[in-house]
């Protein structure tokens, strides 16, 4: 009785046969590879996120202030932007977003805002705050 192992190929097969089973053999190590490969791909995307994250959380990026932002598109500038209120008007409070300054003030008993674009100074907008004033 003879004993063949499975990866030597039986005497009984044909080259037909034989040309078949290393067709499948070749295939089946392709795929095989292929596999493997993506698996590598995924735990080396998985494993560059953490580190990504690890990475940012310990070294965070300071945010800049609305300070910076203001005092950066004013750089080089000595001229003073002005903004012409009525007489007798107080400035109640200020507010910068982005490139906007927003000024709430006060003249005669009524409230107004006027927005101004910090780059160049000039007033965008104007905003009379009425009471009471139904809704759009």
């Amino acid at each position: 009785m003879s004993e063949t192992s499975p990866s030597e190929p039986s005497p009984a097969l044909h080259d037909g046969d034989r040309a078949e089973a290393a067709a499948r053999n070749r295939k089946e190590r392709v795929l095989v590879f292929i596999v493997a490969f993506l698996g590598l791909l995924i735990v080396g995307g998985i494993a560059t996120v953490v580190l990504r994250i690890i990475y940012l959380s310990a070294n965070p990026q300071p945010q800049q202030s609305s300070v910076e932002i203001g005092s950066r598109v004013q750089l080089g500038s000595t001229d003073a932007a002005q903004l012409s209120l009525p007489q007798g008007a107080v400035v109640k409070s200020l507010s910068l977003s982005g490139d906007r300054l927003a000024v709430h003030y006060e003249t005669g008993g009524k409230d107004a805002i006027a927005i101004l674009d910090v780059a160049s100074g000039a007033v965008l907008r104007r905003y009379d705050v009425v009471p009471g004033a139904p809704s759009p």
